[in-house]
Formats: structure tokens, C-alpha cells, sequence
């Protein structure tokens, strides 16, 4: 070997490891970078083309092969699902939490209380039929507890509205994301065919992928040119090369299938026929549309069943009773036809509310004692008339108090469930590809040391070359 080929072996070394000390560097740099991935610079022996001296076959130094990206594929894919299911119960907490204190009665009269004290008074006018007082008091009660049911309804409309505008927010930032993740492909693709290295650029991508499965239940697989390519489940790629599927919102008609009139409906260009709404699972906008069409759709259908059948039954019984002017066929309530939003159209009827002497509660006419009508009424409260016979009103209406309060506690356990996943997959994660600063100052230090070992071996050269030349002059 000739002396220039031992200054190209040290050269080699100090090319090295001076890309050791910086990639070292730069992996310090970036500690406390969320998403970042440790990095090395994989060293090896260059390969020696027929150079030999006699049966000895001596080394041309080093050269770098490539610089790796320390990270474990499985572990990112169960990140992803985990900070998805993750999502997915805190956007249901947040929601049912608003729900719960709809129907929380302890600072106040609540529903419960209203439909009781609806039926007392009714036992109360029972005692005193002909009292005028008595019977401002059986209405004043009936428009409280009407209030209540309009309160109930509206608040969980607004619920519900609130919900179709965190989707339309949700929508555009998927659109976002997804386009990120589509341009990140570009680029990486760019800097790997002209032989760079893009692992800072996977790096940012992974970043970009864990915020979209936020959103709903996705998968992913490379492309053969090596590209993500990211699908919504059960829908289509959201994410092929460098196109980026968009998401928006619009206003449609009820479906049957739980989405109000005028709820927003998901429409996608991932999907061939455009709207995805109940296609979508997972994430948080899965968390959404669950509690929109199923959850508050059910305690709405359950509202509006529990008013239409509390007008349906005491009309039923005050019709046959008689005024105190001796009037027969009167309302209570207004009569509605169906269970379609009766909590929000129930009210009093007209002749109620213009005269507490229409309220019935004798049943023959021209008796002023006769309290038949009114105790009738009043025994509603404890028959079993909901649900095919076997809940009273207190029963139906606590049922759905206590399924908001279960729902709400059981995602709340699975939550802090969730929590404790997502801690030991985050070490899992930091124990592979995490920046350790003792080992990182420890890399820096041998590299620096086989940095300067390599350029003695460059002035070692240069000390013989001289004594070489020093030689010709003899």
C-alpha cells in the first residue's frame, strides 16, 4: 500500500466519524423533540478492489453506509391505535359529561321531581275539588314540569348541534392532515432516490399519522415505491402518494338510522359515493356520530315517549271527567298524534290555560264534591304503563338517567384504563427509539476520540511522505 492510500484510510475515518458527531449531536439537539427517533451512522470497511501485497490483503479504511433511523414499526402501528382509543373516549367523556348534568337534579328540581309534584297536586285538588286555589296550583305544577320536558329536549338538541360543529372542525383538520402525510411522501420519496436521508422526514410523518388516527380508524401499508399509503376502514385509501383525500360536512334530512333532521352528514372523495357518515368508527369523530345517532337519539326517542304517553294518559282519563262548569271533552294537554318531539311540543291545552276551572275532576256533572277524576289522575304515577306494561313513569325516566350515568362512568374507567396503555407504550417507545443523554454523551466522546486518531494516522502519513522525499535528495 502507498503512502496516499493510507492519507484516503484516514480521511475515510475522520468522514466518519465527524458524520457520527454530528448525527450524535443532532439526536441531543432533539431530546426533547416529540416524535423524534434516535439516530446512527452505520459504519463499514471499504471494500478493497485486488489490492494485495504478497498473501497479505490490506484494509481501505471506512465509509458510511448508511444512517439509521432507531425505530420499531410494531410499536409506532400500537401508539397509533392506542392514542385512537385514546381520542375516541375522551371526545365521548366530553360529550356525555354535558349530558349527565343535563339531567343532574341535585341543585335544583329536575324532571323527576316536576312529575312527581305534578300528581301530588293532582292528590292534593283531590281533597279540595272545588278550591280555585287548589287548581292555579295542579297548573302552575303542569307548566313547570312542561318547562322541564321543553329544557331536557332543547339542551340535548344543543348538544347535538354542538356536536355537528366540532365534525365540520374535525373535517377540515383530517383534510389537512392528510395532505400533510400526502406531501410528506413526496418529499421523502424526493430525498430517497437522490440518496439522502429521510428519516427526520419519517420522523415528521409519524407525527402527522398519529394526529389523523386520532380522527377515525384507519390502516396503513407501503406502496410498491415504497410510499405510505393510508386507508379509512371499510371506505377507501385516504392517502395514496402524494393525493390527499378532503373531508367535509352538509346538512341532510334524518336518515332512519339515528342522524337528526338537519344533522351533518361526512362526506369524503375517498369513498365513490361521497358520504361516509356511518361508516366511519374510532377516533373522534366516530366518538361523535356514536353519541349523536345512537346515545342522545335514544334518550330523545325515550323523552319523547315518556311525553307523549304522560298527554295520551291524562288526556285519556280527563276527557271523561267533567269541568266545574259542567264541561265534558276537555284536554289537559294538547293532543299530539305521535311520539315525533312530544317532549318539545307537549304544552297545555288552550281551556286550561285560560281557565283553571276546566281542569276536570268529578265524573258526573253538577257535583261539586266528587273527586273520582282528580285521585284517577293522580294514580297514573304509580302504573305500570311504559315500556309494554312493566315502568311507571318514575321507572322510565330513571332509566334514562341511569343509562347517561353508566354510559358515562363505563368510558370513564375505560378511559383512565386507556391512560395507563398509552404511558407504557410511550416507555416502551422512549426505551427504543428515545434520546438517552448519558449514552449520547457517552457515542460523542468515543467518536470524537476515533475522529482524532484518525487524523494522526493522516499526519503519521505525512511524516513519512516527507521522510520519502527527504530520501531523493541523497
Amino acid at each position: 500500500m502507498g503512502i496516499p492510500n493510507i492519507f484516503q484510510t484516514g480521511r475515510s475515518g475522520m468522514v466518519a466519524h465527524k458524520a457520527a458527531i454530528a448525527t450524535t449531536g443532532h439526536n441531543i439537539s432533539n431530546t426533547n423533540t416529540d416524535g423524534y427517533s434516535r439516530q446512527r451512522v452505520q459504519m463499514e470497511a471499504e471494500v478493497i478492489n485486488g489490492n494485495k501485497l504478497g498473501k497479505n490483503i490490506i484494509g481501505n479504511g471506512t465509509k458510511i453506509n448508511r444512517v439509521e433511523r432507531i425505530n420499531d414499526l410494531y410499536v409506532e402501528k400500537q401508539l397509533r391505535y392506542a392514542g385512537r382509543d385514546m381520542a375516541h373516549m375522551e371526545e365521548k367523556n366530553l360529550i356525555l359529561s354535558q349530558t349527565e348534568d343535563i339531567f343532574n337534579e341535585m341543585n335544583g328540581e329536575g324532571l323527576n321531581r316536576l312529575v312527581s309534584r305534578f300528581f301530588n297536586e293532582f292528590r292534593k285538588l283531590s281533597n279540595e275539588p272545588e278550591n280555585e286555589a287548589m287548581r292555579q296550583s295542579v297548573r302552575e305544577a303542569s307548566s313547570s314540569m312542561v318547562n322541564d320536558f321543553h329544557r331536557l329536549r332543547n339542551e340535548v338538541e344543543q348538544i347535538r348541534a354542538n356536536i355537528d360543529i366540532r365534525l365540520d372542525g374535525y373535517s377540515r383538520e383530517v383534510t389537512a392532515l392528510s395532505q400533510e402525510v400526502a406531501d410528506l411522501n413526496q418529499k421523502i420519496r424526493q430525498e430517497e432516490i437522490l440518496g439522502g436521508s429521510a428519516n427526520d422526514l419519517r420522523d415528521k410523518q409519524d407525527v402527522a399519522l398519529k394526529k389523523l388516527s386520532e380522527y377515525m380508524d384507519l390502516s396503513t401499508h407501503p406502496d410498491k415505491e415504497g410510499s405510505l399509503v393510508v386507508e379509512i376502514r371499510n371506505v377507501g385509501p385516504l392517502v395514496s402518494g402524494n393525493k390527499g383525500e378532503s373531508f367535509s360536512v352538509e346538512r341532510s334530512p334524518a336518515d332512519g338510522v339515528g342522524k337528526p333532521e338537519n344533522g351533518v352528514d361526512l362526506r369524503t372523495s375517498a369513498a365513490a359515493n361521497g358520504i361516509v357518515t356511518h361508516a366511519i368508527r374510532g377516533g373522534k369523530m366516530g366518538a361523535l356520530l356514536e353519541v349523536r345517532d345512537k346515545t342522545l337519539s335514544t334518550i330523545l326517542d325515550r323523552l319523547d315517549e315518556l311525553a307523549y304517553t304522560l298527554t295520551d294518559t291524562v288526556n285519556e282519563i280527563h276527557t271523561q271527567g267533567f269541568t266545574r262548569n259542567g264541561f265534558q271533552n276537555v284536554d289537559f294537554f294538547k293532543k299530539q298524534n305521535s311520539t315525533f318531539r312530544a317532549a318539545e311540543f307537549l304544552d297545555l291545552s288552550d281551556a286550561v290555560k285560560d281557565n283553571v276551572n276546566n281542569i276536570s275532576t268529578a265524573a258526573q256533572p253538577d257535583s261539586p264534591g266528587d273527586n273520582r277524576i282528580a285521585i284517577a289522575i293522580s294514580g297514573l304515577q304509580g302504573m305500570k304503563i311504559l315500556n309494554d306494561g312493566n315502568a311507571t313513569f318514575d321507572a322510565w325516566y330513571n332509566s334514562i338517567v341511569s343509562d347517561v350515568g353508566v354510559a358515562t362512568n363505563k368510558n370513564r374507567v375505560g378511559m383512565n384504563q386507556q391512560k395507563d396503555i398509552m404511558t407504557q407504550l410511550g416507555k416502551m417507545r422512549d426505551q427504543i427509539s428515545g434520546v438517552s443523554i448519558d449514552e449520547e454523551t457517552a457515542n460523542l466522546m468515543q467518536y470524537h476520540q476515533a475522529y482524532d486518531a484518525s487524523a494522526k494516522v493522516i499526519q503519521v502519513a505525512d511524516e513519512m511522505l516527507k521522510t520519502v522525499l527527504e530520501l531523493k535528495r541523497y
